[in-house]
């Protein structure tokens, strides 16, 4: 996986074992993007059933996506659920928060993205856990993290958090079993495909191929749980 975008990172060292979370009812209708997708049209996205996007905003203490102003605007106005995510680096968490806030503060998800940096240095656990915390702090809600079952150091250390398991799990997993990390049970959203490898890896209408993610029920408690992310 690369800065540019969300995916799996397949693993390269001992497995860290955990049953697979499937839930009795999932809707694969959430994607999520950054400016590397273009054009997008967000209309005929919806027409062909997705209902929710989440849009990359910042990436460590200072850079900021310029595509997602105008896509966010673009998005809400289309009918979608619109939400933000962090690419978080090894930059001192307070500045990644300030940074993610400056741009997504209003957004009712917000989303941690936790994974190696193939560019610059790569997040620790406790870094994540600083950065969630601090998210907490200024908004009143933990943030969805998305997070490997290795963590973004590929063998799991720092794993379980006891910060981090109070957070909404976003998992990319391009497989048939979706295992969480150490300290989470299930998944509220699985990344099962960049588009390209994993289950349904077909073009989205409006938009091609990009990551999509399943939510884990309805597409009505997807509408509810958007207002208010929680486990």
């Amino acid at each position: 996986m690369t800065t540019s975008c969300l995916a799996g990172e397949r693993p390269r060292l001992l497995p860290l074992l955990s049953a697979p979370y499937i839930p009795p009812i999932s809707s694969d209708v959430v994607v999520d993007l950054s400016h590397w997708q273009a054009p997008v049209d967000f209309t005929r996205a919806k027409s062909a059933g997705i209902a929710a996007v989440i849009l990359k905003a910042t990436q460590g203490s200072d850079w900021v996506d310029m595509a997602f102003a105008p896509r966010f605007a673009a998005a809400t106005a289309s009918g979608l659920l619109v939400g933000a995510y962090h690419f978080l680096d090894d930059s001192p968490p307070e500045l990644q928060v300030e940074n993610f806030l400056s741009v997504a503060e209003g957004c009712s998800v917000l989303a941690l993205d936790a994974e190696p940096n193939a560019i610059g240095g790569s997040v620790t656990v406790a870094q994540t856990a600083e950065a969630a915390g601090r998210l907490n702090m200024a908004t009143g809600s933990m943030p969805l993290i998305y997070i490997n079952r290795y963590g973004p150091d590929r063998r799991g250390t720092g794993l379980p958090n006891n910060v981090l398991s109070r957070c909404p799990l976003w998992l990319p997993a391009y497989g048939s079993r979706p295992a969480c990390p150490p300290g989470w049970s299930k998944w509220a959203l699985w990344q099962h495909t960049d588009g390209n490898v994993g289950p349904d890896a077909v073009p989205v209408a409006g938009i091609g191929r990009c990551d999509r993610s399943r939510f884990a029920g309805t597409i009505a408690d997807l509408v509810a749980w958007w207002k208010q992310p929680q486990l």
